[in-house]
């Protein structure tokens, strides 16, 4: 039963991606067929047009995606390009029963120099790290239109780690609190996919506050509607600990790896506040109830397989400046995921500033 729910999960998450990816570059505009017909009579008929198939859907679905351009001032150009500032922070804290001992840990600020660019509402980005420790893997893609849109995460660590928090460990080991110690006995990776729908997406524009793609000329806001699956997988070795806090550690964060799968629901609000010409402020929450599939495996080669319900949540943070084609700002966002059973859980969260002044070009016919 746990692998064919797995199996529908995946299968659907690769669907919405296939659907969605179709949609985005589905051509709206096509060519014409001249059709003249035959004249058997031997007079001169009028030549008529015929639209083809392609053409008809592409109007309809252009319509489905257009916006009231009294709140939402269309993209002009197909193109954007943008360097960009990213600091990035994330932690994770192991905590036993009712909080009798906890552990949190995280690696070191991730700040990053690079380029994003963007076609119409597709945006893609490349940066470099600054740190001499560094994720082994850490990718982004986003694809928005007026109505939905599409986030993709990959992410790995393994090095790099600190000690931050200790807590319920005997009193005589100082300091319990803000530890901060090197720890490399933790290794991460997480895949993430999100898709969302906005309901009010001819007077409000998501893209105007993280995409750049559009501008907010009047305040709108709009309930959004999202599906996600997420899946993070801790491998933990306690034996890199201190061994003053290893002995007095509880058999439950002597764990060797957690693999959780969690499809959620969430559904949110989001805002855009035009507070002066050319200048937007965004805000966004959505909290998410989700079911979370976890295979846990114990220092004593044991397998748990544990299957509830947990509410996570995501947040951004947005301020905008944009005359058309020139555009500058800051965004923040922020994830944050639980797990959770009766002897052992984990919270974790991750979220990165992104500070970035950019152009359009390539003006639309």
């Amino acid at each position: 039963m746990r692998e064919a729910v797995n199996s529908t999960i995946c299968m659907f998450g690769k669907r919405s991606i296939i659907l969605f990816l179709l949609l985005m570059t589905f051509p709206f505009q096509s060519k014409s067929i001249e059709i003249i017909p035959t004249d058997t009579t031997g007079s001169n008929a009028e030549p008529t047009k015929k639209e083809n198939f392609l053409r008809k859907v592409g109007k309809f679905v252009g319509k489905q995606l257009e916006q009231d351009t009294f709140y939402v001032s269309p993209n002009k150009y197909n193109l954007t390009l943008l360097p960009q500032y990213t600091y990035g922070y994330e932690f994770y804290r192991f905590t036993t029963e009712n909080g009798a001992q906890s552990i949190t840990i995280s690696p070191g600020s991730n700040n990053k120099i690079g380029v994003r660019f963007g076609w119409r509402s597709i945006v893609m980005s490349y940066a470099f790290s600054l740190n001499k420790v560094q994720p082994e893997f850490d990718m982004e893609l986003n694809f928005y239109c007026s109505r939905a849109g599409l986030e993709l995460l990959y992410r790995k660590r393994s090095d790099g780690f600190k000690i931050r928090n200790l807590r319920g460990f005997y009193d005589n080991y100082k300091p319990l609190t803000n530890y901060n110690t090197d720890f490399n006995g933790l290794t991460t990776s997480q895949l993430g996919v999100n898709l969302f729908y906005v309901f009010n997406y001819r007077k409000f524009s998501f893209p105007a506050a993280y995409c750049q793609s559009t501008n907010q000329r009047r305040n709108a806001g709009s309930f959004i509607l999202g599906l996600s699956y997420n899946e993070h997988v801790f491998l933990f070795d306690h034996t890199k600990i201190d061994p003053k806090i290893e002995a007095s550690m509880s058999p439950e964060l002597k764990f060797k790896k957690v693999d959780y799968k969690d499809f959620s629901i969430n559904f949110g609000y989001s805002y855009n506040w035009v507070f002066a010409k050319n200048f937007l402020a965004n805000i966004s929450a959505s909290p998410s109830i989700g079911y979370k599939n976890t295979s846990l495996k114990s220092i004593y080669n044991s397998k748990e397989f544990i299957s509830n319900i947990n509410i996570d949540l995501i947040s951004r943070l947005a301020i905008v400046y944009s005359n058309g084609r020139y555009f500058a700002g800051a965004s923040l966002t922020s994830h944050t995921y639980s797990y959770t059973k009766p002897a052992l859980s984990i919270l974790n969260g991750f979220g990165y500033v992104k500070v970035y002044a950019g152009f359009k070009f390539w003006r639309k016919k």
